[in-house]
């Protein structure tokens, strides 16, 4: 890789974190599917286990063990409008065996 472009990419990210100090990000953006391999993946799957071992150790001794939470997995787009049409299909479901109640109306 170029020093130069190195040397600006890290400057931009400086900048961008100066002007980012205060504001609380919402929705905490995943890694992307560039770059990701299955490496990637099996890494990421001996760290979601490695999690899962630390908290049954802990529950064993008696403690509270920590909530796990995997790690983040890249979503595409594809992806989410999937999801979205699996959400909007479950809701017709749900809408089909539950009667309309008086907030519906």
């Amino acid at each position: 890789m170029d020093r130069e472009l190195a040397e600006q990419m890290l400057a931009a990210e400086q900048a961008e974190a100066e002007l980012d100090l205060y504001e609380v990000e919402t929705d905490p953006a995943g890694p992307t599917p560039e770059g990701y391999t299955i490496d990637s993946y099996l890494l990421l799957s001996i760290i979601d286990a490695l999690q899962g071992v630390q908290a049954a150790v802990i529950a064993a001794a008696g403690g509270d063990p920590p909530r796990m939470t995997p790690m983040p997995r890249p979503v595409t787009a594809v992806d989410i409008v999937r999801d979205a049409q699996r959400d909007d299909s479950m809701q017709g479901l749900i809408d089909q065996f539950t009667g309309s109640t008086w907030e519906d109306e």
